[in-house]
């Protein structure tokens, strides 16, 4: 895939840069995605200090963001944020290779989910599909998660699908050694 937009060279504008230098090591040299955006250092920095993930304090354990965000984006196509999140995050997160495809290949009634991690892809897929919680949902997802970890799930939901639509609309190549192709069904 050729994307659509080339990267931003070296050297980078001081606020990109010092970005790039809070980054960890293991995310060096910057992903395609945030060098794309380093061509307008404003958007950059907004994007990044907005992204919600890593929160300070979070309500959401590892497995319960990766559920989700492994959903949203395998939803929204995107192969590219998809793919990186596996490598970086599955394992940690305690995905199991089933699991990993049923992000892709499955839906809430697979057989691989545990019940909360089940009530987090019907989240990701009413949202996908909606963007709305339906009533029926919604009970179920109170009696999982407090107020303030459903706040995150809808602000990471929502994040993550503007992060396919930058990776997808840009035509973002997978990241070399890192991003991963969704699996054969």
């Amino acid at each position: 895939m050729t994307a659509r937009l080339e990267p931003a060279a070296p050297p980078y504008p001081d606020k990109v840069q010092a970005a790039f230098d809070r980054m960890p090591r293991s995310w060096m040299p910057p992903f395609r995605l945030f060098t794309t955006l380093a061509r307008h250092p404003e958007l950059f920095e907004r994007f990044i200090r907005g992204a919600p993930s890593y929160l300070p304090g979070t309500r959401l354990s590892i497995r319960q963001r990766e559920v989700l965000l492994h959903r949203v984006t395998a939803r929204c196509g995107c192969e590219y944020e998809w793919g990186m999140r596996v490598h970086y995050f599955a394992g940690e997160a305690g995905l199991t290779a089933a699991q990993v495809s049923a992000t892709v290949h499955g839906n809430a009634d697979s057989a691989c989910w545990e019940a909360n991690d089940a009530v987090l892809i019907r989240l990701a897929d009413e949202l996908h599909d909606s963007c709305d919680i339906s009533d029926e949902l919604w009970p179920v997802l109170r009696a999982a998660f407090g107020d303030e970890a459903i706040l995150e799930l809808l602000l990471l939901a929502g994040y993550y699908r503007t992060v396919g639509y930058l990776a997808n609309g840009l035509r973002m190549p997978l990241e070399p050694d890192v991003s991963r192709p969704f699996p054969a069904a």
